[in-house]
C-alpha cells in the first residue's frame, strides 16, 4: 500500500526522471529539502521539473477511470475498476485512493517551490516565473481534488519534518475555490504568454492558461460574470487558434489549440508515458476504457460535405465502428474485437504498435474550444443567447456541421441554448474527462446515470479509507 500524504509529508521527495527531452529533461535530485538542495537557481529549476513531472497524475488511467467509466456511454472492462461501472466503489478502492495521493504529491511538491525558491538568490524575472508556475501547478491540483472529493484539506505549506501539520480537516469549499482564485491571479501577473516562450520550454504554464483555469474556477462557482470575463481574454488574446482537422487534436502535441496540456513528446518508457490501455482486446490491447452505442448515438446525422458515413465527422476521429480502417497489420476495425463492439479512437489513431502499448502523445489539460464552450454557457448564463450560439457555432464550424439553430437544436431560449451546450461538451470534448464533472456541477448526474447505480452520495467520490485512519481530524463523506 501507498502511504497516505498524511505520512508522505514526512518523507524525501522521490522526483520522476526521464521526462519530456525540453525543460522537463532538468535531472532532479533524489530527494529536496531547505536545508541541503536549494541553493541556486539550477536547483529552482529542478524543484519546478518536479512539480510539472506530477502533473502526470491527472491523466493516469486510474483518474480516466473515475471520470469517465462511471458514464453509461464509457464502460471498463479491464480486470481492475469495476465496480466503477455500477457506482458500487468504497473508500478502500486503490483507484480512487491513487487519484488522491497523485495530486497532494503535486501540491506537497508545488509547495515546497513556493516556500524555498523565494529565498534563493537568483534572477528576479527566472524566479518570478517559476513561483507563478508552481501557484498554477497548486491551483490545477486542488481543481482536481475539488471536482473529485468536494472538501479536502486545504494544505499550503511544506513541512517534510512535521507530520502533524498535514493533519488537517476539510477545508469548505469556498476556501478552496478562493485559494485556486489566488493563486491563479497571482500566477497571471507573474507568467509569459504562450508566445513570450522559446522553444525549450513548451509547455509550461502560461498567462493563458491561468486565466483558462480562472474561468473554469469561475464557471463551476456559477459566478457567471466572472467566468465570461477570464474566458473572453484567452479567446479574444490572439494566442490560440482551433486546429483545421479535428483528428490532429490528441495527435499533434503542443498544436495551437493547446492551452496547457500533460507532456509525453519523446517518452516511451514503461510508466511515464501515456498508456494505450484503451486499444482493443482483440489486437492484444486492454480495452480499459470502451464507448458504448449510447455516446455513438449522441452524434448527430449530417448530410453535409463534411460528413463521414452521413454523420457528424467526430463520431469517425474519435471513436473505432465495424469496418473502420485500423492499421497495416489489421487493415479493418472489427467489432468482434471488444465487448461493446467498438474501441476509442480519439488520441489513439494512428496506431502505434509498442511492446508495452505506451504512447509518446501529450494529453491537454485545457485547449480553445473548450474555453469556447465554457464561453458560450457563461454568455447563455449573463442572458447574451446570440453570443452564446456564435461561439457554439464555432467550434461546430471547424468540423463543417451547420450552425445552429437545427431541428435537433433549437435555440430560441435559455433551456434549450443550454441543452445545445451539453450536446456539443459531449461530443466535443468525449474521452477528455469532463463529461463527469460536467454532468455533476449541471446537477444532471443522479437523472442521466440512475441507471448505472448512481444516487445522491456519488456527488462525491469517497475519502480513501487510509487517509481517514492516519488523519484523526478527517471526516469522510456523505453516504460512504
Amino acid at each position: 500500500m501507498r502511504p497516505s500524504i498524511y505520512i508522505a509529508l514526512t518523507l524525501s521527495l522521490a522526483l520522476a526522471t526521464g521526462c519530456s527531452k525540453d525543460f522537463l529533461d532538468v535531472e532532479p535530485p533524489s530527494s529536496l529539502t531547505g536545508d541541503t538542495y536549494f541553493r541556486d537557481a539550477a536547483d529552482a529549476e529542478a524543484s519546478i521539473t518536479a512539480a510539472y513531472s506530477s502533473v502526470r497524475n491527472l491523466n493516469t488511467n486510474n483518474y480516466a477511470k473515475i471520470s469517465e467509466a462511471p458514464l453509461k456511454e464509457i464502460v471498463i472492462f479491464n480486470t481492475q475498476g469495476l465496480d466503477l461501472d455500477s457506482w458500487s466503489f468504497d473508500a478502500n478502492s486503490a483507484i480512487i485512493d491513487d487519484v488522491w495521493q497523485g495530486a497532494y504529491e503535486g501540491i506537497f511538491r508545488a509547495n515546497m517551490v513556493l516556500q524555498e525558491v523565494p529565498e534563493i538568490d537568483m534572477e528576479k524575472p527566472h524566479q518570478d516565473r517559476i513561483l507563478g508556475e508552481a501557484r498554477f501547478l497548486r491551483a490545477l491540483f486542488y481543481w482536481q481534488l475539488s471536482t473529485v472529493f468536494g472538501e479536502v484539506p486545504l494544505i499550503i505549506e511544506a513541512n517534510p519534518s512535521d507530520a502533524s501539520a498535514a493533519a488537517l480537516p476539510k477545508s469548505p469549499l469556498e476556501d478552496i475555490h478562493q485559494l485556486m482564485i489566488d493563486d491563479l491571479k497571482k500566477a497571471s501577473a507573474l507568467l509569459p504568454k504562450r508566445s513570450g516562450y522559446d522553444d525549450n520550454h513548451v509547455g509550461r504554464a502560461t498567462k493563458g492558461a491561468t486565466q483558462a483555469l480562472l474561468g473554469k474556477v469561475y464557471l463551476y462557482k456559477k459566478d457567471y460574470p466572472m467566468a465570461e470575463t477570464y474566458l473572453d481574454s484567452v479567446i479574444t488574446s490572439g494566442e490560440y487558434t482551433l486546429l483545421p482537422n479535428f483528428s490532429d487534436l490528441l495527435i499533434t502535441d503542443n498544436n495551437s489549440e493547446s492551452i496547457f496540456e500533460i507532456q509525453y513528446e519523446d517518452v516511451l518508457d514503461q510508466g511515464s508515458s501515456r498508456i494505450a490501455n484503451d486499444y482493443p482486446q482483440g489486437q492484444g490491447g486492454f480495452a480499459n476504457l470502451l464507448p458504448t452505442d449510447v455516446l455513438v448515438e449522441e452524434y448527430e446525422d449530417h448530410a453535409g460535405a463534411s460528413a463521414i458515413n452521413g454523420k457528424d465527422p467526430r463520431l469517425f476521429h474519435s471513436i473505432f465502428i465495424d469496418g473502420d480502417p485500423y492499421d497495416e497489420v489489421s487493415p479493418t476495425f472489427q467489432s468482434a474485437w471488444t465487448p461493446t463492439g467498438f474501441a476509442k479512437k480519439k488520441g489513439s489513431y494512428p496506431i502505434v504498435r509498442t511492446n508495452n502499448y505506451n504512447l509518446g502523445r501529450n494529453f491537454p489539460v485545457i485547449r480553445l474550444a473548450d474555453v469556447m464552450l465554457m464561453y458560450a454557457e457563461a454568455l447563455n448564463e449573463n442572458n447574451k443567447p446570440t453570443e452564446a450560439v456564435d461561439a457554439i457555432n464555432v467550434v461546430r464550424q471547424r468540423v463543417g456541421m451547420p450552425d445552429l439553430p437545427t431541428m435537433d437544436f433549437p435555440t430560441s431560449n435559455k433551456d434549450e441554448i443550454f441543452d445545445a451546450i451539453v450536446h456539443e461538451r459531449r461530443i466535443e470534448l468525449a474521452f477528455e474527462h469532463s463529461r463527469l464533472n460536467d454532468l455533476q456541477r449541471w446537477g444532471l448526474a443522479e437523472s442521466e446515470l440512475a441507471s448505472e447505480g448512481y444516487s445522491a452520495r456519488n456527488r462525491y467520490f469517497p475519502i480513501p479509507q487510509q487517509e481517514l485512519d492516519n488523519n484523526p481530524n478527517l471526516t469522510q463523506n456523505p453516504g460512504y
